[in-house]
């Protein structure tokens, strides 16, 4: 075999997946749980189960050696956070059988720790939004009277291993301060390191960059339209956009400084009215989105394994604008929450709730408004999809389900 793919269960997962086997590529899909939806792609053309990355990482690196081991495969891509952080810690291990399609041992730490970005994003004269980041309960008391509500609370890194809390430490929104303090005490139990920043309101910009050899061979923006939540999260309905040269040029600085190979996405929050941004955070592997990216024409999967195979890249043409893209799923459990107004506070002005309807409906007829996950030369991972919709909310019209969640 070729290439094996981690992330498999995901979107993303999905889209490396047919991208690379699209030209031709053998790939083995590897995934958390047998019925991943990268197993049903025509383009996998193996698929292995690992342990959860998150609960038992070591099991978790001697199931990737032992898939490597077994289909000989040429390259290892991890697609989600977890299996790239826990890949990086025991790189030699993965690498003396296969080499890994990742930055440096360095860079990837980097790219896990938010509060080492801040302090970089800093050095370089990047802006971010005024962000805190407190080791004790003191000196959240001797800070919090310089914030403004409400604020985003999220881990430094995301815990990995068992512990000994099912907490589930994700981007939260605060509204006051006790409410703060309470979080913030969850936190310091755990020994979770928490970033404390002002919500910034303003529509969402994501920046998609293969680098190689410290320069650029591929960039790429978008717009994240709709997010679930409405406070800012996932991006549902995205579609490309124009690059703007301040988002390239911080965004290629940033990850220059970063000493960045490989592909990344920048995240970037959008001043409303101008061409001015703030920096959220750097995904240092394939983002969530990845599948518009392919459909405006940017195949950086192929790239990617390209230039691990030290041929040139050649990008044919630019991509293409307003090419949309809907992740249905998630879209739809956002429109529940929009008609419900199910959400503290939305990161941009939203329409009002007949319109979004509209929108939504509308969106289904534009032909530049393609599927994440609906692909008519790859069927089988759209009917299982169709099939997960379908239960989730014939569940909740039952009143078995508990309110939506978020993907990602």
């Amino acid at each position: 075999m070729d290439v094996l793919v981690t992330g498999a269960d995901q979107r993303q997962g999905l889209a490396v997946i047919r991208s690379l086997g699209r030209h031709g590529i053998s790939v083995v899909a590897a995934g958390p749980a047998t019925d991943s939806l990268g197993f049903s792609s025509r383009y996998a053309a193996a698929q292995w189960v690992y342990p959860s990355p998150f609960e038992q990482p070591k099991a978790f690196v001697d199931s990737i050696c032992e898939a490597a081991r077994r289909f000989r495969v040429r390259l290892v891509i991890p697609v989600v956070e977890s299996t790239v952080a826990v890949l990086n810690e025991h790189r030699d291990e993965i690498e003396a059988i296969a080499p890994l399609a990742t930055a440096s041992r360095e860079a990837v730490a980097l790219a896990l720790d938010k509060r080492g970005q801040y302090l970089l994003a800093q050095q370089h004269e990047i802006p971010i939004p005024k962000t805190m980041v407190p080791c004790s309960m003191q000196e959240v008391d001797a800070r919090i009277g310089g914030l403004h509500f409400p604020v985003v609370v999220k881990p430094n890194q995301k815990p990995l291993g068992t512990s000994g809390s099912s907490y589930d430490f994700k981007v939260t929104f605060v509204n006051d301060e006790d409410s703060l303090r309470k979080l913030l005490g969850i936190y310091f139990r755990h020994s979770v390191v928490p970033i404390v920043q002002e919500f910034c309101v303003g529509h969402g910009i994501g920046f998609g960059v293969l680098m190689h050899g410290g320069q650029p061979l591929a960039c790429y923006q978008y717009h994240r339209g709709r997010e679930f939540m409405p406070t800012g999260g996932v991006p549902v309905r995205y579609e490309s956009m124009p690059i703007w040269p301040k988002v390239q040029d911080y965004s290629i600085r940033f990850l220059q400084a970063m000493g960045w190979e490989g592909v990344a996405q920048v995240e970037w929050k959008a001043v409303p009215g101008t061409q001015d941004v703030v920096l959220m955070e750097v995904n240092g592997r394939f983002w969530a989105s990845l599948p518009g990216s392919l459909h405006a024409g940017m195949d950086f999967p192929f790239w990617l394994y390209e230039s691990r195979q030290g041929r040139p890249v050649q990008q044919a043409q630019a991509y293409r604008l307003k090419i949309a893209s809907q992740y249905l799923h998630a879209d739809l459990k956002r429109l529940e929450l929009v008609l419900r107004n199910d959400f503290p506070f939305s990161s941009v002005p939203l329409a009002p709730r007949w319109r979004e309807c509209v929108d939504f409906l509308l969106d289904g007829l534009r032909w530049r408004v393609k599927g994440d996950i609906w692909s008519w030369d790859d069927w089988s991972p759209g009917l299982q999809e169709a099939r997960k919709i379908f239960m989730y909310f014939w569940n909740r019209a039952n009143k078995r389900a508990v309110g939506p969640k978020a993907e990602g």
